[in-house]
């Protein structure tokens, strides 16, 4: 089974800002989508690289959510750019066990 791009970007896309509460993809927030098999990385920025780190790591696991519930999809990594606690963040979206 193919897992759609387009579905992807779609189920990532509905994600809300919690400060601003617009989509990400109406805010054009999601910057590239990539797909091996079964396995899917989802690369996002926000709207300003000092987002508080609550917020931003609350983002990066919806999209994860969201994007693991797609048929076919095993796993799902996320990836924040532009961020300046960037690292830190991305180990909480992507630590399996806790979302």
């Amino acid at each position: 089974m193919s897992i759609d791009v387009e579905a992807v970007r779609a189920a990532a896309g509905k994600v809300r800002d919690p400060e601003i509460r617009r989509s990400l993809g109406e805010m054009g927030l999601l910057d590239d989508v990539q797909i091996e098999g079964s396995q899917v990385t989802v690369y996002f920025h926000l709207t300003s690289p000092l987002c508080p780190s609550k917020f931003a790591t609350s983002i990066g696991q919806e999209i994860r959510k969201r994007v693991e519930a797609i048929a076919g999809v095993t796993s799902c990594e996320v990836v924040l750019r532009d961020h300046f606690l960037r690292e830190k963040i991305q180990e909480r979206i992507n630590a399996r066990g806790r979302r």
